[in-house]
């Protein structure tokens, strides 16, 4: 019972941070559609694009909490020291910057590569206008994926919450004052909602900044001071991690990314329809992506101590509270599909009436793959926890892009974007399939023997 409770514990700061992160595309995505559907098409083609950057430096980030949970459950059991975590969170600090360079020139130069895929030039253009503001979140957002890394890795992730739930009551009313010149202020339009989330981000990392080191657990970790601990070797370890981890949420988030490219030729409402199922099932996979990365420090503690009976306990909690609220999403989507949509569709367009069916019918078939998305997901973390990187960034690739793409690219032209979503589908179900395996082998193989 302890164990389900300092998972329980662990969990639902993150699941909270998560749904905060993803209220915010959420939200925009509600605002875009107050001002049309062909802005609710490009921006949420923006806000698709520019999530792929971030869940992509989420994924070489989150090695950081796994490198930090491992040394702790060795300085636990005397056999580690305070300055590897330290170390660690320093490896991080470069990561971030590294990838803010890297990803903020791709995204402020996406627009010929949009064209080139074959979006409408009018819909890129509302992208373009969205990506260059949203582009200065981009850092603030990384660096608060760090220290959300390092207050888990430690334990002590209680800090989050409230951080999480301000922001994510903030975001609306910034955003909507911004966009419709409210309070004496320029009505900005599409930029003024990117603008709202980048003041929003920025808000988030100072605050988590701030409550992290009045507490006297991370003094020892100061992130601008230290730095003679710093080590290639421990950021070459942290990207020997990182990167497979990055390269596993981006075939997963890429897909989605090609299927909205793939929608787009078939129209705008299409293309809309398919912004709000996405925004419906991103703010379900929060959950059980929260639990994933809860469970992967779990993991990572328990291996670093060798405590191989609690590793396997933490991740069969996991998969019982997964799938619980994969069912209660799931049955959201089938019962109330039109008031879901409606949230979206408050200004009066004529498209409306087509677009409503659409997206309908693409909630229904994200309720058929709520179980498995999140089964996929947590093997995953678990996988991390033990720091394997290789394998289960494989299964990603060929579940995502050699079984379910094609499946989707066949189905798109004879059943248009509910043929692309049933793709998408079949691809997390393998997925799932695969990761479940390598688990399954690796706690036969490794933990059994090393128990022995």
């Amino acid at each position: 019972m302890t164990l389900g409770r300092d998972l329980f514990r662990l969990s639902v700061p993150m699941v909270v941070g998560q749904l905060a992160f993803a209220s915010m595309s959420f939200i925009d995505t509600v605002l875009m559609g107050q001002l049309g559907v062909e802005v609710l098409a490009g921006g949420g083609l923006a806000a698709v694009a520019f999530q792929f950057f971030y869940v992509v430096g989420t994924g070489v980030l989150v090695a950081t909490a796994n490198h930090i949970a491992f040394a702790k459950g060795q300085i636990d059991h005397a056999d580690g020291q305070s300055s590897d975590i330290h170390r660690a969170l320093l490896s991080g600090v470069v990561v971030v910057f590294l990838l803010t360079l890297l990803f903020g020139v791709i995204i402020w130069n996406i627009t010929p590569l949009l064209l080139a895929l074959g979006q409408e030039p009018a819909v890129v253009d509302i992208a373009e206008r969205y990506l260059h503001v949203l582009v200065w979140a981009l850092l603030p957002a990384l660096f608060f994926i760090l220290m959300r890394s390092l207050v888990l890795g430690v334990g002590r992730p209680q800090v989050i919450l409230p951080i999480s739930m301000i922001s994510a009551a903030l975001n609306y009313p910034i955003s909507y004052a911004l966009m419709t010149g409210q309070l004496g202020l320029p009505a900005l339009g599409v930029e003024g909602v990117a603008l709202g989330t980048c003041i929003v981000s920025v808000g988030m990392a100072v605050a988590i900044v701030l409550m992290s080191y009045r507490q006297t657990t991370f003094k020892p970790y100061p992130f601008w001071t230290g730095w003679h601990l710093f080590s290639f070797a421990q950021l070459a370890q942290t990207l020997r991690l990182g990167v497979p981890i990055a390269l596993a949420y981006a075939m997963e988030i890429g897909m989605f990314s090609a299927a909205a490219l793939l929608i787009g030729l078939v129209g705008i409402e299409a293309l809309a329809a398919h912004q709000v199922a996405l925004q419906c099932t991103t703010i379900a996979f929060m959950i059980p992506l929260g639990f994933s990365q809860a469970v992967s420090v779990k993991v990572g503690e328990f291996y670093g101590a060798g405590q191989f009976d609690n590793v396997k306990r933490t991740v069969k909690l996991s998969l019982m509270a997964v799938t619980a609220t994969a069912v209660c999403s799931g049955s959201v989507f089938v019962l109330i599909p039109e008031p879901l949509t409606q949230l979206f569709l408050e200004s009066e367009v004529s498209s409306t009436e087509h677009l409503l069916p659409i997206a309908v019918s693409l909630l229904f078939v994200a309720a058929l793959f709520q179980m498995v998305d999140a089964y996929q997901v947590v093997l995953m973390g678990v996988l991390r926890g033990f720091r394997l990187g290789a394998s289960p960034t494989v299964a990603a690739t060929v579940s995502y892009w050699v079984i379910g793409f094609p499946i989707s690219y066949w189905l798109h032209e004879t059943h248009g974007a509910v043929g692309v979503w049933a793709g998408m589908g079949i691809g997390l179900a393998c997925s799932a399939l695969i990761l479940a395996t390598l688990y399954m082998r690796f706690s036969v193989t490794r933990l059994t023997v090393s128990a022995s």
